[in-house]
């Protein structure tokens, strides 16, 4: 309270009358949705395989509320333990990277940032707290955009309860506008245009009850993740066990993803483990982990307890300590989790938990994007001579760095040239992207590669091209022979310049983006591992290829 009261201010009596502020027409749904278009952006994820769930594509919805800094709202629940994140605009098919700055996991909350803000709009973020039961409201998103497409869709309707409580969430909006699979993540709206809540579930068998976080209980902890400052981080993308039957116990909460370098990592807890206890409580919620989180700070241990594996082939049930909050690469010689039980033989049912990262490295080398904490192996601007990627000269081509690009000059036609980065071994699921600028008149081709080997004379690959003709191509090559993928023309391209290629895999899932566009999807099973790199194939005369600005990320080194 204050200790001191200030003295009433003598005021003069106005001589004249403001007139009263008009009160604003509300805006009509059509309305909103116009001026929030460009601000609401779907939020494209993927997960990697484990032993429950198959190499999956996720979506959800984010909000884009500072365009200055690229800075978006959205659930932590839809980008938590993914491979890799991007975000669209509606109705576009042009992909950006984005990657996680902050989250808060048992309040729903991530933050994310694109560095390439061109053309978003920017949502204003309201005051929740003056919210009325019975006002009217919008829901908008991108629910199922694998099957509805990428066009924004509103739902109206109006609020029906305020400052509600629901499992792990507080402060909730309830509202009958429909929230489904997709709309996470994205912006209620009153009849202002303002984004008073941000929308995270609705009811399954209730599609009259659904609930948006509230803005003013939001506002402080997206300014907290925004500034990288994680809120009870412990990296573990939680789900309800509906693998009873894989498990053989109805109890525990699946660990659907795990976060690079995150406190969860770093003691050897993977995606498909089933979490049983947390400082010896038993958990069977997400709830529970975040009873027990929020009675805990960041520094804390937790005594956490998984099973691994299926109970048809042997299970290991595992236990051990993790920091609350602490981030970063593991350290070998601090403690895993040990095994207490163990009827596996000793292979435990162990699945390995492949990552991808898409879009432009980080600066400084750190290797975070799409919500891990990646590692990212090669990362060249070739400003000097690079060790990690091949040199060569002979007969029939040249490989080296010169003049501040990597260059592989073909000095006769119909030739191709793989060139392997080589800290990149036995590598199955990441990205590889680089800048590519192809010197030639004809259709000849540059790209990237991924899973290469050879043995022998027998050389296998997967590669992703394209020709200054606008022409795309990707295919696998083996033995010499050419299986062609998916290939067709791009306006993405842009002939005789430098264009930025990315292939993206995880498992038999492939995806090539050129310059930040998302061009084809293909699927593929017949390469498991191997190095990624380059490739150049050309035609009718000699060509140079030079390569900038080059990485290759993946989380299985």
């Amino acid at each position: 309270a204050a200790t001191n009261t200030p003295a009433a201010t003598n005021t003069p009596a106005a001589t004249n009358t403001p007139e009263a502020t008009p009160t604003l027409a509300p805006l009509s749904p059509e309305e909103i949705a116009d001026t929030l278009r460009d601000a609401t952006v779907l939020v494209k994820v993927t997960f990697p395989e484990t032993a429950v769930d198959e190499a999956a594509l996720g979506s959800g919805t984010g909000i884009v509320y500072d365009k200055a800094n690229g800075y978006i709202i959205t659930n932590a629940h839809v980008v938590e333990g993914a491979s890799s994140v991007s975000i669209v605009q509606a109705n576009s098919t042009r992909s950006r990277a984005a990657r996680v700055v902050g989250r808060s996991q048992c309040d729903d909350l991530a933050v994310l940032k694109v560095s390439n803000t061109d053309g978003l709009g920017e949502a204003v973020l309201g005051d929740s707290s003056k919210a009325k039961v019975g006002g009217q409201v919008v829901a908008l998103g991108y629910p199922r955009s694998f099957d509805l497409g990428g066009d924004l869709t509103l739902t109206d309707g109006t609020i029906s309860k305020l400052n509600t409580s629901l499992d792990e969430y507080e402060n909730l909006i309830q509202t009958d506008a429909a929230i489904t699979s997709g709309n996470s993540g994205g912006p209620l709206v009153n009849n202002r245009g303002e984004v008073i809540g941000i929308n995270a579930l609705g009811l399954r068998d209730e599609p009259n009850i659904n609930f948006a976080i509230s803005m003013s209980y939001a506002r402080p902890i997206i300014e907290q993740l925004q500034e990288g400052k994680n809120v009870l981080f412990v990296g573990m993308n939680l789900y309800p066990n509906e693998f009873a039957d894989y498990f053989g116990v109805k109890e525990g909460v699946l660990v659907a993803g795990v976060s690079s370098g995150s406190p969860a990592a770093q003691v050897g807890v993977q995606p498909a483990d089933l979490l049983l206890q947390m400082e010896g409580s038993d958990v069977v919620s997400t709830k529970d982990v975040c009873d027990v989180l929020r009675s805990h700070g960041d520094g804390d241990q937790l005594k956490v307890q998984v099973l691994r594996g299926a109970a048809a082939d042997g299970q290991q049930l595992l236990e051990g300590e993790l920091t609350i909050g602490k981030v970063g690469a593991a350290d070998p010689n601090a403690p895993k989790l040990a095994i207490i039980r163990d009827t596996t033989g000793g292979t435990g049912g162990q699945t390995p938990a492949p990552t991808t990262a898409s879009g432009d490295p980080p600066p400084n080398g750190t290797a975070t994007t799409g919500g891990d904490d990646l590692n990212f192996i090669v990362q060249s601007d070739f400003a000097a001579a690079d060790d990690n990627w091949p040199t060569a000269d002979n007969a029939d081509f040249t490989a080296g760095v010169a003049d501040g690009v990597y260059t592989i000059a073909m000095k006769k036609p119909q030739q191709y040239v793989w060139a392997p980065s080589t800290p990149t071994e036995n590598l199955s699921d990441g990205a590889i992207s680089a800048s590519v600028k192809i010197n030639a008149t004809d259709k000849s081709y540059g790209g990237v590669m991924w899973r290469y080997s050879s043995d022998g004379d027998a050389n296998s690959m997967y590669v992703c091209l394209i020709n200054n003709n606008k022409d795309y191509l990707c295919s696998l090559l083996q033995n010499g022979e050419g299986t062609p993928l998916k290939q067709g023309t791009s306006n993405a391209i842009k002939p005789g310049e430098a264009n930025v290629v990315t292939m993206i895999v995880v498992g038999d899932q492939f995806v090539f983006q050129i310059n930040d566009e998302d061009v084809t999807e293909f699927a593929d099973a017949t390469l498991k591992t191997g190095y990624a790199g380059f490739y150049v194939e050309n035609f009718d005369e000699p060509i140079t290829v030079d390569y900038d600005n080059a990485f290759v990320a993946s989380a299985d080194k």
